[in-house]
């Protein structure tokens, strides 16, 4: 598709130009008066001849050394680029690495407009801000639609949300309705002048003749759709008085803004300014509908953080320490959270936010932070968009960098307070059920490997699953566990936390020494993972693997597990309590 280079110049007046007989102090003068950096030089017939620029009157003024009033148009002109109007905006952007501005010609070749590299950066900069403002917009309106379709947990209802969706989505059962008629008339052929259709024995046969869609899933519905949902009839009754507003209404605005919404998404001209008004005033009136209030209209639950008050217990914030951050079993019989890692250089600045979530125990379902809170976990300031647009904390998993930390790690935002500046993130529901049935398979496989001291606990939904701890008995600092990392690896790995940096260290220190024999005997790379900045050390193998994948890349993945825990555990369990007993002794 051609992006024509009308787009960036229309309704603009005709650009200020020079004669090549004027002066060069004249052409100076109104460069200053309008704040340009260059101006069209045409002649009789607004033919342009090239331009005049700052640049070009100093090196005619430097090379012919005279004064600016001595300098005339005619000896300060460079060559410049044009354009029609139907030409392709990308062709002109490649000019405009080069210079700082090209001229814009009608069919007879007269000047009609000016483009400068500023000129094409706001131009995509206002497009950008524009489907910015859609994008809230959708995103209010599936949060509202969440919110309507919520139990009482406050989560979505999925089986009545995907009732609603085939409603919305699915071309079914308007054919289906089409085949009763047609069955209707068909009876009525042979006779029968008041036929009765069975709607069940309809269905039935109809499904022989257009099998039934699968609903499409919540986060692939389009403008259109989250619109037909939020004014879903069997709903709109019971939070109509909420917006004050008939359906007929709120739906012609919606409307409009999916066009506005298309016309940009397509390049489709430049958006006139009622469109760009109409986008701000569908933004601003959803802001002062806001989603808590929603919540309070239909549950009656007041608008206070956190929503669903008691369901989460909220911890302080302790980040980056060089004392861990989690509890670990040293002195009690508690599940290790084996989360500490050091970021490297081509990490997401977002990445800690997802180590952070991933290592919520499993008691929070729920957490609820400030933005102040996750600026002190990324120790970063978020960008200016993350408070202005509804839409930047959208659980975007293909567009939004900062999302898919989040998502990649089983969180998802489920509510979003832009006036208070809180966020809450809510485990993916899916993900913790497919979180226990990988590590209930794997563990079934590592109970047939005998003489393996596999603990007796159940999966519950986390990414990782401790296996085996040493010493047994006694408190328990050598951790043998499973884990789903960042960056689509899975790792079998010895996660050494004492609750002691030093002591820590000291076993890492004492088991990399022998490290060649234990590359030897295992077979597979081994990480070696020091963590100097944090209390506890990491010994692993890596294997590529996400929860996310096929099921058939996940049976392979435990076979993998399961036979790397084994060797990893009889070539490293021995002399890592040696290592242990050792470094206890030199600290007496």
């Amino acid at each position: 598709m051609s992006y024509p280079v009308r787009n960036l110049i229309e309704g603009r007046n005709e650009p200020i130009s020079v004669r090549p007989t004027d002066s060069a102090q004249r052409a100076f003068g109104l460069m200053i008066e309008h704040d340009f950096s260059q101006l069209p030089v045409i002649d009789e017939a607004k033919k342009p001849l090239g331009m005049i620029t700052h640049g070009s009157i100093l090196r005619a003024l430097s090379n012919f050394d005279v004064q600016l009033e001595e300098l005339g148009v005619s000896n300060a002109i460079v060559k410049a680029q044009t354009y029609r109007l139907e030409d392709d905006l990308f062709d002109l952007l490649d000019r405009l690495k080069e210079t700082n501005a090209v001229l814009i010609v009608d069919g007879e070749e007269k000047l009609i407009g000016i483009v400068t590299s500023y000129d094409s950066t706001e131009y995509f900069r206002r497009r950008a801000e524009d489907m910015m403002l859609v994008e809230d917009i959708e995103t209010t309106i599936k949060d509202f639609v969440s919110t309507i379709f919520a139990d009482e947990t406050g989560e979505p209802d999925q089986e009545n949300l995907a009732r609603a969706i085939e409603q919305v989505t699915s071309s079914h059962r308007a054919l289906l309705g089409r085949y009763r008629n047609a069955l209707r008339h068909y009876l009525k052929l042979q006779g029968q002048e008041q036929p009765q259709i069975d709607s069940d024995h309809a269905e039935e046969s109809f499904s022989n003749l257009a099998p039934k869609e699968k609903p499409k899933a919540f986060d692939d519905l389009t403008l259109y759709e989250y619109t037909e949902l939020l004014l879903y009839k069997d709903h709109w009754g019971l939070y109509r008085p909420f917006f004050d507003l008939e359906s007929s209404a709120l739906r012609n605005l919606l409307s409009a803004v999916r066009d506005t919404r298309n016309d940009l998404a397509h390049f489709r001209g430049e958006i006139s300014a009622t469109q760009r008004d109409q986008l701000r005033f569908c933004a601003d009136w959803l802001a002062r509908h806001p989603v808590e209030q929603l919540t309070e209209h239909l549950f009656g639950i007041p608008v206070s953080w956190p929503l669903y008050e008691g369901k989460t217990a909220r911890e302080p914030i302790v980040i980056r320490e060089a004392e861990s951050a989690y509890e670990t079993s040293a002195q009690a019989d508690d599940t290790l959270i084996p989360m500490e890692e050091v970021l490297g250089p081509d990490d997401s600045r977002y990445a800690p936010l997802a180590i952070w979530l991933q290592s919520r125990p499993a008691k929070d379902d729920r957490v609820q932070i400030t933005f102040e809170e996750v600026e002190e976990i990324i120790e970063e300031d978020l960008p200016p968009s993350a408070r202005k647009h509804r839409a930047w904390w959208a659980n975007d998993s293909v567009g939004h960098v900062q999302s898919q930390q989040w998502l990649d790690v089983g969180w998802r935002v489920a509510q979003i307070n832009m006036t208070e500046e809180r966020v809450a993130f809510a485990r993916i529901r899916e993900r913790e059920a497919a979180y226990i049935d990988f590590f209930s398979a794997l563990l079934t496989g590592m109970r047939e490997k005998p003489g393996f001291p596999l603990r007796n606990l159940s999966p519950d939904g986390h990414s990782w699953h401790t296996a085996a701890r040493l010493p047994d008995p006694g408190p328990a600092h050598l951790h043998f566990a499973f884990s789903f990392a960042r960056g689509r690896r899975f790792r079998v790995e010895l996660y050494i936390d004492s609750g002691d940096k030093e002591k820590n260290k000291r076993v890492f220190d004492r088991l990399r020494a022998n490290r060649d024999e234990f590359h030897e005997a295992i077979g597979d790379p081994i990480g070696w993972e020091r963590l100097s900045e944090k209390r506890a050390s990491r010994i692993a193998l890596y294997h590529p693997g996400s929860i996310t994948d096929a099921t058939e890349t996940l049976v392979a993945l435990r076979d993998w597990a399961v036979d790397a825990m084994v060797r990893f555990y009889e070539t490293l369990a021995e002399p890592s309590l040696r290592a242990l007993g050792e470094a206890e002794s030199s600290t007496c």
